[in-house]
């Protein structure tokens, strides 16, 4: 792959130095500017500060700058036009940034994927959006390569950046754009039984950084970039830094653990980070020593939880928290709740409405009720999507226009219950449909049914979220086999998921199937959902004790992380339901437990408690299960980088 090296903000081609005594560029708010205008103007203002740090590369604004009218000029010689949809099948690196404010100056829109995502998923967002040029490197290239609906371009981004940035620099224009043209698309779970692409405009984002209630940034600001690119949460990360003139520390795909992610905050002098629920839980139990520079912490995306808000704040107390929350549809944040020091409730709120953004309690009849009565959030302002990418009837039916004493605005349905009171304070109150978050992950159950139905083998198919206890929860799958096609049960559940693990991201299969007869229905004939079996943990069935301390922990932890009451010593890890991110749990705890690092890598490859006991031992377990599961594991290590949300 070639490679290439930027100077650091003083010319010096080492690590990357912020460039000092500049005077900064304050930036006020306009719904009809471009995002990419605005970073423009602080390449103007500041061409030799430092924009993108990822490890020992860099780029200035400058360089950026000329680096992104380059591509984009190469964008609209491929026939790319305004409107157009460019694909982003990348890792986060420093070249994808590049390539995200390319596609902005040709007029485009840019479509990030999760390079994760199963082919058949990603053939359907590719028919769907049916992009220009899509942009891979020479790990996504040959996925890309077995997705039947790409007919566009295929382009290595990384040859092309390097290309490019020896090339002689054009004079370019970029193409035309207003506040209300697209930006992106960004793909979500949808209740139809397919994705949906939301699709947001530029001022949805310009609106998220500038003139901002929830956060204050600058040019001297440091702002963590650790999300995948398919999660909003990227939105903030790489635009809020770069239209205020500040710097992206980017976390460079790859192995994943807290203990990287603190050294990157700290080696950088991260001031200012939004990160999930999750991974802020795992850093508030696993931070272990300072993060000095760190000034303001913002994590959202699932309920927050009061005790890690606690550890944090006792651990960091100089730090500013907030709670954020906001679906993908208002473009990635519309409440924040600053929580104030040495806070001592039980339930974190979800504040205030930020700047630019309205909120609205209404009714079934979408009338807006008062101040402490329940009913659905209604979310309006500057940060609306546009709506569903080519699904005008799905857009009419969550996008709507509520009549007000000041006026009709428009508005998006959110499906969350909530209440506001008197101290324009929100408070979140469940949902009206079926969708859940799972770690993260917005999901709709619907989703998986649809896509359980569409197997042959199967006369009908259900799923429900199953609540463990207070902080764990996973989807039970429910398979009613056509008549004729039950055979073994066991056989069965293994051809349906992987069909499933075929079709939909991983981390919507369930963790726990049984097999049906028949559904139990209601008088109506629908699934009684209610009356489902739940199904019943076994102990493991070997007879033989653990043969170490090592397996010991790793069972204890396993139990712990999975909400389980026992697992067996040979069964994989994502078997069990278990995610990315509860690995990583796990990783951070064993380094407690054994008192030593561990190579996270070692997690993803090992992922029995057998053979990681035997590996963290110092033994050899070369046989046929450990090759399979290392196979798997090639896979899994893919998405140590991509967990949050999201809300996605």
């Amino acid at each position: 792959m070639a490679e290439f090296r930027f100077s650091g903000g003083d010319g010096s081609g080492g690590m990357p130095v912020r460039a000092t005594g500049r005077s900064q560029e304050t930036v006020s708010y306009d719904p009809e500017r471009s995002v990419h205008a605005i970073v423009h103007q602080q390449a103007q203002a500041a061409p030799q500060a430092t924009a993108i740090i990822f490890d020992d590369h860099s780029i200035t604004y400058g360089e950026l700058d000329t680096l992104s009218d380059a591509l984009a000029a190469y964008l609209i010689d491929r026939g790319v036009t305004k409107g157009d949809i460019v694909c982003l099948f990348v890792p986060r690196s420093l070249e994808t940034i590049v390539a995200m404010l390319a596609i902005l100056k040709a007029g485009a829109a840019y479509l990030p994927l999760d390079t994760t995502f199963p082919v058949d998923h990603l053939d359907y967002v590719i028919g769907d959006c049916e992009p220009k040029v899509v942009f891979v490197d020479t790990c996504t290239l040959v996925t890309m390569l077995q997705v039947p609906s790409v007919k566009g371009t295929i382009a290595d981004l990384h040859a092309l950046v390097a290309d490019l940035s020896r090339a002689e620099a054009k004079p370019f224009e970029p193409v035309a754009v207003v506040g209300g043209d697209m930006a992106y698309v960004m793909y979500t779970s949808g209740s139809t039984g397919r994705p949906k692409g939301v699709a947001i405009p530029h001022r949805g984002i310009t609106r998220l950084a500038l003139d901002q209630n929830y956060v204050e940034l600058g040019s001297g600001d440091v702002v963590l970039h650790a999300a995948t690119i398919a999660f909003d949460i990227a939105t903030f990360e790489v635009w809020g830094t770069l239209t205020n003139g500040g710097t992206i520390a980017g976390l460079p795909d790859g192995n994943f653990s807290i203990g990287r992610l603190r050294d990157v905050i700290r080696d950088n002098g991260v001031t200012v980070s939004l990160i999930t629920t999750g991974l802020f839980n795992l850093l508030a139990d696993f931070s272990c020593g300072e993060l000095p520079t760190l000034r303001h912490l913002m994590f959202g995306g699932e309920v927050a939880s009061a005790e890690h808000v606690k550890r944090f704040q006792k651990a960091h107390p100089e730090c500013r928290l907030t709670n954020g929350y906001g679906p993908t549809e208002i473009t990635v944040i519309a409440t924040a709740f600053d929580i104030p020091a040495g806070f001592d409730g039980k339930d974190v709120p979800i504040g205030r409405a930020v700047s630019h953004t309205g909120i609205l309690i209404v009714d079934e009849d979408h009338r807006p009720v008062g101040c402490g009565m329940e009913g659905e959030l209604v979310l309006t302002g500057e940060g609306v999507a546009i709506g569903y990418f080519r699904r005008p009837e799905l857009t009419a039916e969550r996008f709507v226009t509520i009549r007000t004493d000041e006026g009709d605005v428009r508005g998006y349905l959110t499906g969350d219950l909530s209440v506001l009171g008197n101290d324009g304070i929100l408070l979140f109150r469940g949902r009206r449909d079926r969708q859940i978050k799972l770690n993260g992950k917005r999901i709709e159950l619907d989703e998986i049914e649809a896509a359980l139905r569409r197997d042959p083998r199967l006369a009908d198919g259900v799923v429900i979220c199953q609540h463990l206890d207070q902080s764990h929860k996973r989807i039970v799958g429910y398979l009613c086999p056509r008549e004729g096609a039950r055979t073994d049960d066991a056989e069965l559940i293994r051809g349906v998921m992987e069909r499933l693990r075929n079709s939909l991201p991983a981390y919507m299969i369930p963790s726990a199937v049984i097999v049906l007869d028949h559904l139990p229905l209601h008088q109506s004939g629908k699934v009684d959902r209610a009356r489902l079996p739940l199904p019943v943990d076994a102990l493991p069935t070997e007879n033989a004790p653990v043969a170490s301390r090592t397996e010991a922990v790793l069972q204890e932890l396993w139990c712990s992380v999975l909400g389980l009451p026992a697992v067996e010593l040979d069964r994989n890890f994502f078997d069990f339901g278990g995610t990315s991110l509860q690995l990583m749990r796990v990783h951070a705890a064993l380094e407690v437990k054994l008192a030593r690092p561990i190579d996270v890598v070692a997690l993803f490859k090992h992922t029995t408690v057998r053979e990681l006991a035997g590996f963290l031992d110092g033994k050899s377990l070369a046989s046929a299960r450990t090759m399979t599961a290392a196979e798997r594991a090639a896979r899994q290590k893919k998405n140590m980088s991509h967990f949050r949300r999201s809300a996605s």
